[in-house]
């Protein structure tokens, strides 16, 4: 039987890093395919997951679960035709509902061999609470309809702040296995024993009301800042994104030139500004997501 699994969260919670920490787990001599999904006009995550033997494959510019439905069925049949995998990872874009996910991963033709999904929310530990108050019931669907919950960003958050997420997490959802622990901490093997253990059956045939799908609230914006800049000058700049007149940024990341012919990796979340060494690239590219955005005040910003 093939195996499917779905590694959901919003914006910005870490499931690429956690699909890092899946596919370096993965026995070997397995077939594997990831299905990566980006709400934005262009894939910033296929570039840190690509490696040997991994068949990869980018939706970009939608959800898959929604305006990308009939590009997700195609991409699969082709997944499945071609290269036969025996493991079909998909990373949903950060604004996509886990219920609206597993029905399309159910109106798969049950001959393709996917009878079942292994359902896995990343939580962001710190950012929880306030999107449960921003996001409300699009937001708590990813945790309602996991079988596994993985806290991320315990570092910054307190223990108690950290034992209040687990039990408000538990609460929303008492039948999940939740992992709390750092990255390097977290036992993969039982991590996917535990989501097999409450894998979800993809009632093949049966489409499900359709939950309330919250893309249509979120925008896109993608820039291509080619000035090079040093990283405290970056940090700066993108600090400025959590400013009220850039409408509500959620979200951005890209590839960003540095001042010495090297390359950022760039994640922002809500107050956070994240830069890591990167590999060269031909262009920058900055991927950036919310809601009500000021598309003239982040341009003027961040192309200054």
């Amino acid at each position: 039987m093939k195996e499917m699994i779905l590694v959901s969260g919003f914006l910005g919670a870490g499931k690429t890093t956690l699909i890092r920490h899946i596919l370096g787990f993965m026995e070997s001599g397995k077939r594997l395919a990831l299905l990566e999904n980006e709400f934005g006009e262009c894939s910033v995550d296929d570039l840190l997951l690509r490696r040997p033997g991994l068949i990869l494959r980018t939706l970009s510019a939608g959800c898959i679960c929604c305006s990308l439905a009939s590009s997700f069925r195609q991409t699969v049949e082709e997944l499945v035709e071609s290269e036969e995998p025996d493991c079909l990872l998909i990373e949903p874009s950060g604004v996509a509902g886990m219920s609206d996910l597993l029905s399309a991963c159910g109106r798969l033709p049950e001959e393709w061999g996917f009878s079942q999904a292994l359902a896995i929310t990343v939580v962001d530990a710190e950012m929880h609470t306030a999107y449960v108050e921003q996001m409300g019931e699009f937001y708590l669907d990813q945790i309602r309809h996991a079988g596994v919950l993985v806290c991320s960003k315990l570092d910054l958050v307190s223990m108690g702040q950290a034992r209040a997420v687990g039990d408000a997490l538990a609460k929303e959802n008492p039948e999940a296995a939740i992992f709390a622990c750092p990255w390097e901490e977290l036992d993969v093997t039982m991590l996917l024993e535990a989501a097999r253990e409450r894998a979800v059956l993809l009632e093949h045939g049966h489409d499900h009301h359709h939950h309330h799908h919250s893309g249509a609230l979120f925008t896109s914006l993608t820039l291509h800042p080619d000035r090079p800049r040093s990283a405290a000058e970056w940090e700066d700049m993108l600090a400025k994104l959590s400013g009220p007149e850039m409408g509500h940024v959620l979200r951005a990341k890209g590839f960003l030139p540095g001042a010495e012919g090297n390359w950022y990796q760039v994640d922002y979340t809500p107050g956070r500004v994240y830069l890591h060494s990167g590999a060269p690239l031909q262009d920058s590219v900055l991927v950036v997501i919310g809601t009500d955005l000021n598309w003239e005040a982040i341009v003027q910003c961040l192309e200054e």
